[in-house]
């Protein structure tokens, strides 16, 4: 009796050891032979999964994001500080989290000269603004209708300067770990939101 093959998982467990590679070694590992050999299977196993390099990268960035949200979502909703707790989700404070960055900065720079990949990224981006628009929402009373909160178009601008922010923190952090330390990295967070608070108080 043939054994059961679920392609899917099959497929995710290739790309996850895709991701792993150009988060050590950078996108120049990323071909099917050295997949392959880190997978301990065949090239032909690799090219039926994925069509090319490009379609390996682009997995292995799925891959970071899917583990991102999964972070994102874990916490949402939580007592105490919530946007305080779903922003650091998003930064470089652990070694999984700094491998995701890796990931992403390998596939950005790639998507910057394609197209269809740089629409993948604003996409992405996109929703990533519009969940942390909610949880600004709930926590800080932006809802329309609430005279003591922002109003719609407020809390969006808002989600994307704390989505800048976090965008710019990380980028800083993988680069000079020295200087933005954990620690550093969420004050920068809580000085903003603090500030934030200040503003729709005033």
């Amino acid at each position: 009796m043939p054994r059961y093959i679920d392609h899917d998982l099959r497929r995710d467990q290739v790309a996850a050891i895709a991701a792993d590679l150009v988060a050590s070694r950078g996108v120049d590992a990323l071909t099917f032979r050295q997949v392959a050999d880190a997978a301990g299977c065949s090239t032909a196993i690799v090219s039926h999964y994925f069509t090319d390099k490009r379609d390996l990268l682009l997995s292995t960035y799925r891959t970071a994001s899917a583990r991102s949200l999964a972070r994102f979502l874990a916490v949402t909703g939580t007592d105490g500080q919530p946007m305080q707790a779903c922003l650091e989700t998003l930064l470089p404070l652990d070694d999984d989290r700094r491998k995701d960055w890796r990931l992403w900065f390998a596939f950005w720079g790639i998507a910057a000269f394609d197209p269809e990949l740089a629409a993948e990224q604003r996409e992405r981006v996109r929703t990533a603004r519009a969940r942390i628009g909610r949880v600004l929402d709930d926590e800080m009373g932006c809802k329309t209708g609430d005279d003591n909160g922002l109003d719609p178009d407020e809390s969006q601008h808002t989600a994307s300067r704390l989505l800048l922010l976090v965008h710019g923190i990380g980028t800083q952090a993988l680069f000079d770990p020295d200087h933005w330390t954990p620690d550093r990295q969420r004050r920068a967070i809580r000085d903003e939101l603090t500030m934030i608070g200040r503003l729709r108080r005033g």
